[in-house]
């Protein structure tokens, strides 16, 4: 048991340290694994018609997952305690939104403006409260087994479960010429780990994303000359040469293929270069083609142009495209939290996420298109010394937006402090359901990872009161 602000808290989403090793013990795919959880959620109907859907199963063709890493200030954003101590309450003021009742920070003038487009969730949260396993929750749905000890850094394996992208690219892949899964900007935990919770894992590297990693060039512009030495290649030689290339690499391949994963990334290797010389992923990833209004409502900064980017691949027919936050935990304000917030972290978000539900809206996409907006925890409700908020995992704030969600909701609700849920408890499985329900995957349904082994999609239950 761990005693925070004089409670105590379980590990592992309620379950013991016992159970944790025990588990762990099992393995991370093996069929006691599966087991377990089916064990935790409940035995799954085998007929999944007789799943409560309504109108909201499968709405969403696709899912953008914008990934604030370091975890946003619940208190300073999305749920502020005007009422509280000093010490508790901070500087920021609340705000009226366009939706009576409903406050937020008022460093978020353009979101409050669109309230009615989205969903505030007010009661999420877990007890793995450090940024590499919390991540590796947020982004899986799971626990890792070393949640019980903080302050740790897991290393990435191909045991690993995998990240909701990966489930979603293999249950839900786009078509021949378009990646399935994409992520825009790299994870990174004080440069180690950088694709802990992001990767395929047992699914094998089929599933992992295809990702771009941020540029920051002094303009201040987002550089995707990296991918446009790729995807923007049209000379026929140099396409030629590198089908050329792969091939010599396949006739050595029966010397390495000692193990699965060389076989894996044979394939997959294939595969990348089939989608990178398409046209039409070249199309999604060229912001040229964008008018210069489109682009001006976004705005310059990387961030901007990441959601700008986010939304030509949905559109273009990718399935899930995580956005992560630029920086390396720039959400991770220990110190001088008000500052950064008010001066930094919130103007560009509140540019580039209202841009984008805008924008979905106007082109007919936001009814079919998820939006997620989340970090892996909150901060402490009391200030400390460097005027910083710390981790606090056990509560805190997301918006979910579109594609089959009911907007204009607050769901959930914190204590006084903001330092627990206090109704309607979110857990990151719940929110993993959710996410898959909105895109017709039903959240009992199991995948084979490459050693034919099942796992539950979702330990968690869809949140129906959002669901549209």
């Amino acid at each position: 048991m761990l005693s925070l602000l004089g409670r105590s808290v379980r590990l592992c989403d309620g379950i013991s340290r016992r159970e944790v090793l025990r588990i762990g013990g099992l393995g991370f795919t093996g069929l006691a694994w599966s087991d377990w959880l089916r064990a935790r959620a409940g035995a799954a109907p085998s007929d999944k018609t007789s799943q409560p859907r309504g109108g909201s199963f499968g709405r969403a063709k696709a899912c953008i997952l914008i990934y604030n890493y370091g975890g946003p200030s619940h208190l300073d954003t999305l749920d502020l305690k005007p009422s509280a101590p000093v010490e508790i309450r901070g500087e920021f003021q609340p705000v009226a939104t366009c939706v009576p009742g409903t406050t937020i920070t008022e460093h978020l003038p353009r979101l409050a403006a669109l309230a009615n487009r989205y969903s505030i969730i007010r009661s999420a949260g877990h007890p793995d409260n450090d940024h590499a396993i919390g991540a590796y929750l947020a982004l899986t749905g799971y626990s890792h087994p070393k949640n019980a000890i903080l302050g740790i850094e897991p290393p990435v394996t191909a045991q690993d479960l995998p990240c909701m992208g990966s489930v979603i690219s293999k249950l839900r892949s786009a078509n021949a010429s378009m990646f399935s899964y994409v992520t825009l900007g790299d994870l990174k935990h004080l440069g180690n780990n950088d694709s802990l919770g992001q990767i395929a894992g047992c699914l094998g590297k089929a599933y992992d994303p295809f990702t771009v990693p941020f540029v920051r060039p002094a303009n201040g512009n987002l550089d995707l000359r990296l991918v446009a030495s790729v995807l923007g290649e049209s000379d026929a030689d140099r396409l030629d040469r590198r089908r050329q290339f792969l091939e010599q690499v396949a006739r050595v391949a029966p010397i390495l293929e000692t193990t699965f994963d060389v076989r894996a990334v044979d394939g997959y290797t294939q595969k990348a270069f089939e989608l990178l010389s398409s046209q039409a992923s070249r199309d999604a990833f060229n912001l040229s083609k964008e008018p210069a209004a489109v682009q001006e409502a976004y705005g310059p900064t990387p961030f901007a142009k990441s959601c700008l980017l986010a939304r030509r691949l949905v559109e273009a027919g990718v399935p899930m495209v995580t956005l992560n936050s630029v920086g390396n935990r720039d959400w991770d304000t220990h110190g001088n939290n008000f500052k950064e917030l008010k001066e930094t972290l919130l103007p560009v978000a509140d540019r580039g996420v209202s841009a984008l539900l805008q924008d979905l809206e106007a082109r007919g996409l936001l009814d079919q298109t998820l939006v997620v907006w989340m970090g892996e925890m909150g901060r402490t409700p009391i200030i400390n010394k460097g005027a910083g908020r710390d981790h606090w995992s056990f509560c805190y704030s997301l918006i979910m937006a579109g594609g089959g969600i009911r907007a204009g909701q607050v769901h959930g609700s914190s204590d006084r402090s903001a330092a627990y849920p206090a109704a309607n408890p979110v857990s990151p499985a719940d929110l993993a359901a959710t996410i898959y329900h909105c895109l017709g995957i039903d959240h009992h349904e199991h995948v084979l990872d490459q050693q034919g082994r099942p796992l539950i999609i979702s330990a968690g239950e869809p949140i129906q009161p959002l669901l549209g």
